[in-house]
């Protein structure tokens, strides 16, 4: 079984493009569809200031990272599915991930077929649990490394080293 891959992206161009993008992202009955995406979902969608550009953010999960499913190296055989996608459908796109199984984070940016950026990083989670640790001075004795009181959710306890540190913080 997979490791799921937490991602978000931003599309940006005409809005039957970035309808026809959705398409391939969920459907394998289309050319240049996207693999093993597992769920993907429009959260926002906005018009840009041209009126005729649209921006929709999509979140979703995939099998283990973006490269493996959306680039060259991973299911489609030596394709780039975001180089060719973007191209064909003049968009300009930009994904975060996220796999805390195996530790990482990616960041890709790509306008209309050039890849821009194709970052990659390591990312460390901390669960602290309380029943286990009853306080923080007792988990991190256990974990020496893991990171200040302050930076673990208060609802969760979870918290992060490493990473993008503008995680899904948009440059295009």
């Amino acid at each position: 079984m997979a490791n799921h891959c937490d991602y978000v992206m931003k599309i940006v161009g005409k809005r039957t493009n970035c309808r026809t993008f959705m398409t391939k992202l969920k459907s394998y009955d289309v050319p240049n569809h996207f693999y093993r995406i597992f769920d993907a979902d429009i959260y926002a969608e906005e018009v840009e200031a041209d009126g005729d550009t649209v921006s929709f953010i999509i979140t979703g999960y995939c099998a283990w990272s973006l490269e493996t499913c959306c680039r060259a190296s991973g299911y489609s055989e030596g394709i780039d599915l975001f180089e060719v996608n973007t191209r064909d459908l003049e968009l300009k796109l930009e994904a975060y991930s996220r796999e805390t199984g195996w530790e990482f984070e990616e960041h890709y940016v790509y306008d209309k077929g050039k890849c821009i950026t194709s970052e990659l990083k390591d990312v460390i989670e901390y669960f602290w649990d309380e029943q286990e640790f009853p306080t923080y001075e007792a988990f991190k004795a256990e974990y020496p490394d893991a990171p200040p009181e302050e930076d673990f959710d208060p609802d969760g306890r979870t918290a992060l080293v490493g990473g993008f540190d503008q995680y899904a913080t948009w440059i295009i």
